[in-house]
C-alpha cells in the first residue's frame, strides 16, 4: 500500500464524515436489506442468542438497533470513522451489551481476534474508493471472525451517466481495481465502480473468505448506484 497516499486518503474520510451522517432510517424499508443482508439472522435467530455481532461502518447506530430485536445477543459492536456518530450511539444507545467504537478508518484494532459470530455492513465500503484499503479493513474484519462465523455486506454495483455526457458508465468514478488515494470526497461523491464481480470475489478469497455467496438486485434510494451487490461469506 502507499503510505503517503493512504494517509492522504484518510484525511479526506475523516474531514467528510466529521459532521457524522443521518441514521437513512429509510433505508429500512429496503425488504432486500431484510430478506437478503439479514437472511441468516431472520432464518434462525435462536442461532445468535449469546453470540457476539459486529456492524461495521454503523453510523448513528441504525442497523445495531435492528440487530438487537432479532436476538439476544452477548455483544454488538460498532465500529465507524465518524467521532460525531460514535457518540451520538452512546448517548441514544445506553446498553451493557452494546459497545461502540470510533474507527481509524484502516483497521479494526478494538475488536479482538477470533470474537465475532456475526459480521454486517451496508452502504459503506461502496464509498471507499482505495482497493488497497477496503482489502486491509476486510482482513481485519476476517482475523475478527471466528472459524464458523458470517460476514453479510452489501456494495454498489455499475454506475448511472446520469445528468453526464461523457460516455463512461461509472461517470468518473472510481474503477474496482484502482486506488484513487487523490478522491477529494466519498459518500457517493467519489465511490467504487463494481462492473465485474469476479474482481470481487478474487479479493475476498485471497483474503481467505469462503463460500462465498451472492444477489444483485435493484439498489434502493442510490442515484449513483443502478444495482446493489450482496454478498456472504
Amino acid at each position: 500500500m502507499n503510505n503517503e497516499g493512504k494517509e492522504k486518503y484518510l484525511k479526506t474520510l475523516h474531514k467528510c464524515y466529521i459532521d457524522g451522517t443521518t441514521n437513512h432510517l429509510e433505508h429500512n424499508d429496503n425488504v432486500d436489506y431484510h430478506n437478503i443482508l439479514l437472511y441468516h439472522l431472520y432464518k434462525d435467530t435462536d442461532k445468535w442468542n449469546n453470540k457476539t455481532a459486529l456492524d461495521f461502518g454503523c453510523g448513528k447506530g441504525r442497523n445495531v438497533s435492528n440487530l438487537i430485536g432479532l436476538a439476544d445477543w452477548k455483544k454488538i459492536i460498532g465500529i465507524d470513522i465518524s467521532e460525531t456518530n460514535i457518540n451520538y450511539c452512546k448517548r441514544m444507545m445506553s446498553n451493557p451489551k452494546l459497545d461502540f467504537f470510533k474507527n481509524n478508518g484502516e483497521d479494526l484494532e478494538y475488536v479482538e481476534s477470533n470474537s465475532i459470530d456475526y459480521a454486517m455492513s451496508t452502504i459503506v465500503f461502496q464509498h471507499i474508493c482505495v482497493r488497497d484499503l477496503r482489502i486491509k479493513l476486510k482482513e481485519e474484519i476476517l482475523r475478527c471472525m471466528k472459524p464458523s462465523a458470517i460476514f453479510s455486506f452489501q456494495m454498489g454495483y455499475g454506475f448511472t451517466s446520469k445528468n453526464c455526457n461523457c460516455g463512461k458508465p461509472w461517470c468518473g468514478k472510481t474503477q474496482y481495481l484502482e486506488n484513487n488515494y487523490d478522491a477529494i470526497s466519498s459518500n457517493g461523491a467519489n465511490d467504487v465502480c463494481i462492473t465485474n464481480k469476479d474482481e470481487l470475489f478474487q479479493d475476498l478469497k485471497n483474503i481467505g473468505f469462503k463460500n462465498i455467496g451472492y444477489t444483485v438486485r435493484k439498489s434502493f434510494l442510490d442515484d449513483t448506484h443502478p444495482q446493489w451487490i450482496y454478498v456472504t461469506c
